[in-house]
Order: C-alpha cells, then structure tokens, then sequence
C-alpha cells in the first residue's frame, strides 16, 4: 500500500512539473474523498446512538433515583432500558470502522512526510520541507470551522470544543513542515463539507421516540 501511494504521489508530481505542493494537496484529498462515504455512515449511527441516549436520560435518572441504593439492579435496568431502544453506551461499530481507516491515514500522512523531506516551493512557501506560519494560520482556522460545524447530541456547536480542536491541532502543527500541513489544510476541508452535511442532516431529524417502559 505504501508503495502504491508513493508512486501516486510522484504521478501527481510529474503531471505538475515535479511539483510536490499540488501533489501533496491532490493525494490528501483523493484519499479522504474515498473514504468520506465510510465516515458519513460511521458519524450517522454515531449522532443516531447519541439521540437515543439523550433521550433516554430523563429515564435512566429516574432509574438512578428508585435503584440508588442497589447498584447491581440499577445497572441491569438502564442496560435493559437501552437494549430494548437500540441504545449503545459503546458504539462499537464506529470504533471499529475507524481503526479500520488508521492504517490509511498512517500510510498517506508517512507518503507526504517523506515527499515534503524533498523540499520545493509552492505558492507563498519556499521550502515544503520547512514550517510555514502562514499555512498553519490556514489550517487552524479550518480546523475551527469543522469543529464549528461537528454536529452532536444536542445539535448546538461548543465555543469550549472548538477551541479544544484549535488548540490540539496547534500543538501538532507547531515547527512541522510545510508539505504536511498542506495534508492538513486538505483533510480539514474535507472535514468541513462532512460536518456541513451531518449538520443539515441533523436539523432535519425529528427527536428520536423512545420507549416509556
């Protein structure tokens, strides 16, 4: 696999004039368009598991409130009051679709480290190779956009979350080089239209019914 992108990255590159910044910009998004009807599904049942839960809290604190001094009944009745509405506390379909894209993303983001190790210009940067104050100004702001508009449970966006995304993101960007955070600036747009979607989405979805038993 890793090969196979190394020789996309350097079709791209040649269909460019040898030029790593499209190539990089290209590969990234290529992938992460492939990947984005996974993640869609994957973030559908995610939103549709957390409804569930939400709405189901008023009748797991009623349960926590009349079995308080049993815990072991307590326990048994809110994981009966989730089977019996499809809830789950641990999705783990999710958690197994997104260890399935891991290894992807650990062979694209090692192709475009290796392709930026070989420097060359692109726009404003003179060197791929080297960090870019300008480009990770670019990215975090894309990374706040998406976390802006990550739709969940409550269907209302954290000022608290996005600058938690913000934050991590410029911890990771810091001093790194310029042709990954072209990696970076490609999957936070593609972030950005699937959050954009799921948000629409959302809007449209009457709350969930649950059971009153």
């Amino acid at each position: 696999m890793d090969k196979f992108l190394d020789g996309l990255m350097s079709a791209l590159a040649s269909l460019f004039e040898g030029n790593m910044g499209w190539a990089i910009l290209l590969l990234a998004l290529t992938v992460r368009l492939a990947l984005l009807p996974l993640t869609l599904h994957l973030s559908r049942k995610m939103l549709v598991n957390q409804r569930k839960i939400r709405d189901l809290q008023p009748q797991v604190d009623a349960i926590r409130e009349r079995l308080k001094h049993d815990p072991q009944a307590m326990f048994a009745a809110v994981s009966k009051l989730y089977r019996q509405n499809g809830a789950h506390v641990i999705d783990r379909s999710s958690i197994l679709g997104a260890f399935v894209q891991l290894p992807v993303f650990g062979l694209l983001y090692k192709t475009v480290s290796n392709a930026s190790a070989a420097g060359g210009s692109f726009l404003w940067m003179r060197n791929l190779a080297s960090f870019d104050a300008v480009l990770t100004a670019v990215v975090l702001v894309l990374t706040g956009i998406a976390a802006y508009y990550l739709p969940s449970g409550s269907n209302a966006p954290s000022t608290v979350m996005v600058a938690v995304q913000i934050a991590i993101t410029a911890i990771f960007l810091w001093k790194m080089s310029a042709g990954l955070g072209l990696y970076w600036v490609a999957s936070s747009g593609v972030s950005i239209v699937q959050n954009v979607v799921l948000r629409r989405e959302q809007k449209r979805v009457p709350r969930s019914s649950v059971s009153d038993r």
